[in-house]
């Protein structure tokens, strides 16, 4: 595989043309890292190390700060300067599970994904969310009817057996469960709505 692919946090709102104008008026400029017409951001300099930690099989460039250790990443403690870019040059040896491993990365991140080859944006967290939606009907509402009916008997046979503290904890997580159902269902039935 070839091509070049771009995360970065914002502007996030940019459509592939005004991406494509962004990074070819910056690479014209001389293409540093740190002189990227995007924000800065902690999460690029994350998305950086993990991606290096992960042993993404691509080329990298960023004007994030290098590892300063081969640590985990959850055990890391030392607050890194935000990074504005990273640059992936996919390499022959790039396959589609590390290309799984940028586009979940991203999504963590919540960074804009823009790959130079198609001239596309993407944006993982919202595709993710909008894949999880149309998923919803009907196995997800099931599961949510089925948990929020276990919480609401719960909670009410809690409240009837009366034993002190049990039954306040058992109802409480049981209305919070129903509670989470009900949420649920009205925040998906106003997505769904909206279409």
């Amino acid at each position: 595989m070839d091509g070049e692919l771009y995360a970065w946090k914002d502007p996030s709102d940019v459509d592939g043309e005004a991406a494509r104008a962004l990074v070819d008026g910056w690479l014209a400029a001389g293409g540093d890292p740190a002189a990227a017409p995007f924000e800065p951001s902690i999460d690029v300099t994350w998305f950086h190390r993990e991606l290096v930690l992960d042993g993404v099989r691509v080329t990298s460039e960023s004007d994030a700060a290098p590892l300063a250790s081969r640590r985990p990443i959850f055990l890391q403690t030392d607050e890194p300067p935000p990074a504005h870019v990273v640059v992936m040059h996919q390499e022959p040896a790039t396959t589609s599970d590390d290309l799984d491993t940028i586009v979940s990365l991203a999504a963590k991140y919540d960074l804009v994904l823009y790959d130079a080859a198609r001239g596309a944006v993407h944006h993982p967290l919202d595709a993710m969310a909008a894949q999880a939606s149309a998923d919803f009907w009907p196995a997800g509402a099931i599961r949510a009817a089925v948990v929020g009916g276990i919480g609401l008997v719960a909670a009410i046979v809690a409240w009837n057996a009366a034993i002190p503290i049990v039954s306040g904890l058992i109802a409480i997580v049981g209305a919070f469960m129903a509670l989470i159902a009900i949420v649920t269902f009205v925040a998906e039935g106003r997505t769904r709505l909206r279409r």
